[in-house]
């Protein structure tokens, strides 16, 4: 599975994790750690591009728990097995 998440929405989780908010000036202070961590990752390999047969899952609109159960449903289609749902 590949969870991915937009720019956009990468950039706010990452200001409010460390600076406390996700308003213009905090996004901009994180804008070059989360650009420059991207780049790097893309020379090692296409990370943000599954693989044949890997199921994507965007969590660019989904909170925390949005996400969990998204991906749970996912191992719930590839296991055939129901999994919870969180909270």
């Amino acid at each position: 599975m590949l969870l991915t998440a937009s720019e956009e929405a990468r950039l706010r989780r990452r200001s409010l994790e460390v600076h406390g908010a996700a308003d213009a000036s905090a996004v901009e202070a994180t804008k070059d750690q989360v650009l420059r961590r991207d780049q790097d990752d893309a020379k090692v390999t296409q990370f943000q591009v599954a693989a044949d047969g890997v199921v994507t899952v965007d969590s660019s609109d989904l909170d925390f728990e949005q996400t969990v159960d998204a991906v749970l449903a996912v191992v719930a289609q590839v296991t055939g097995r129901e999994v919870a749902p969180s909270a």
